[in-house]
């Protein structure tokens, strides 16, 4: 298993990587070059990783336990159970796969600046309209709907990143 992240842009510092593979106590390999920009060159990651086992994390994360039984063979991704659907019942913080789903960054990659316009909130609901996937089921929580720690191995601090290094509970995870 290959755990993958992305750092590009200016958002998140050196120290946020560190963070990732010290909460998983292994290395981590990221993609740092921008090419689309902003959330969008995470599809970059299904270009560059295609013959293994990946597990992919967003880097603003709580990891505090086990993450095995997260692996999956077919491309898989959140449900996002703890909030409305909204625009797509999708969040993409974590992601596991075996093998080459490249098909996920080319066609994106084929018109990526209507896909950019047509989805200007994420890669989400790309995935959810345009992709094959399947959907974890409860396997984390986000601090946005739940700012407590609940009895998941990972939480999601979406958007609210800088938060993670407030909130009390979180800091026995964290550098």
């Amino acid at each position: 298993m290959e755990i993958i992240g992305v750092r590009t842009g200016k958002k998140y510092s050196e120290w946020w990587a560190h963070n990732l593979e010290y909460m998983l106590q292994r290395d981590v390999t990221f993609i740092d070059k921008e090419e689309f920009g902003g959330v969008y060159d995470k599809l970059q990651i299904f270009r560059e990783f295609k013959t293994g086992q990946y597990l992919y994390f967003d880097l603003d994360v709580i990891i505090k336990g086990p993450i095995d039984h997260l692996l999956r063979e077919d491309f898989t991704l959140l449900h996002a159970w703890w909030r409305p659907a909204l625009h797509t019942p999708l969040n993409s913080s974590i992601m596991s796969w075996k093998g080459d789903q490249s098909h996920i960054y080319e066609k994106f990659a084929e018109d990526s600046d209507l896909y950019m316009v047509k989805y200007w909130k994420g890669i989400d609901e790309y995935i959810y309209r345009n992709i094959e996937h399947k959907t974890y089921g409860q396997v984390c929580w986000s601090y946005n709907f739940d700012q407590r720690e609940l009895n998941y191995p990972v939480c999601l601090f979406n958007q609210t990143h800088n938060q993670m290094k407030k909130e009390p509970w979180a800091e026995k995870y964290l550098l």
